[in-house]
């Protein structure tokens, strides 16, 4: 109790302090099983993590996530979306909540991703933010983000990705929206085995290391480990494959503040050949 009291009342002065946030956030259980590395991966969150890997998603697809961090629900991150393959490009739309009533983050994203070979993809995503703090009100504004992925070859990808480029003005007074870059890396070592690494850096901030991998059991189940730095995490989760639905659960350990458990659920509407 007394742990959760500390954390309630340091986020609440952090929030309070910077009158900013809405920093982009890893979402998908299987991205944070692997330590939140998922900047190359093409699925339903593709549309949250790099949106431009969502041109390589042939399916119409929906997905949902949800977090409790630190076991806490006034730290509750809830979000969504659906990918929209067409002929002219990869059209999708998102929206995220984090927060309780004395303060909350809402995001909403509109975003295009197409190929310029088979094996090159870039994208761009349109963003409305808002951030609302007892006593100080409510603060929003519109920005952007950018993703580049590549394919160097059937095993190998990398993935670039920044938010926010401009840094525009949070809504608040004298406060810029977080501006975040993400290089990233991934490898299929095997049928059973994918690694990935990432390096994530808020100009503002020291830059943060994740790496992790996900092991196939089976068709049906995959194993995930990985890790963070700055701060120090410990992910782990597992994935249920059933036809096109996929569950997925994760969870991050933070050796003071304790466990985040995450969950997502993702359907892609296969067309019949």
């Amino acid at each position: 109790m007394k742990k959760k009291l500390l954390l309630f009342f340091s986020v609440c002065m952090h929030a309070m302090a910077t009158l900013a946030g809405n920093e982009p956030q890893s979402i998908g259980a299987k991205t944070n099983a692997m330590g939140g590395a998922g900047i190359t991966l093409a699925d339903p969150f593709s549309i949250f993590n790099n949106q431009a890997a969502m041109a390589f998603v042939k399916d119409i697809s929906v997905g949902i996530f949800s977090e409790r961090r630190f076991m806490m629900s006034e730290l509750g991150y809830n979000a969504g979306g659906v990918i929209l393959p067409t002929k002219s490009g990869v059209f999708g739309v998102s929206v995220s909540y984090s927060g309780f009533d004395v303060y909350n983050e809402k995001k909403a994203g509109l975003s295009y991703a197409r190929l310029f070979s088979k094996k090159i993809s870039g994208s761009i995503q349109f963003d409305y933010l808002g951030t609302s703090i007892a006593e100080y009100g409510n603060g929003s504004t519109f920005t952007f983000e950018a993703g580049l992925l590549v394919k160097i070859t059937d095993k190998f990808s990398t993935g670039a990705h920044v938010f926010n480029p401009v840094r525009v003005n949070s809504g608040f007074i004298d406060e810029k929206a977080p501006t975040v870059l993400k290089l990233g890396i991934s490898y299929e070592a095997s049928d059973k085995v994918w690694l990935a690494a990432e390096a994530k850096k808020d100009i503002d901030q020291a830059v943060q290391l994740c790496a992790g991998l996900e092991y196939r059991v089976i068709d049906a189940l995959h194993l995930r480990a990985g890790f963070g730095t700055n701060p120090a995490l410990y992910t782990f989760g597992a994935g249920i494959n059933v036809a096109q639905l996929k569950i997925d659960m994760a969870a991050t350990y933070h050796q003071v503040l304790g466990v985040s458990p995450q969950l997502s659920i993702s359907y892609a509407f296969v067309k019949k050949k």
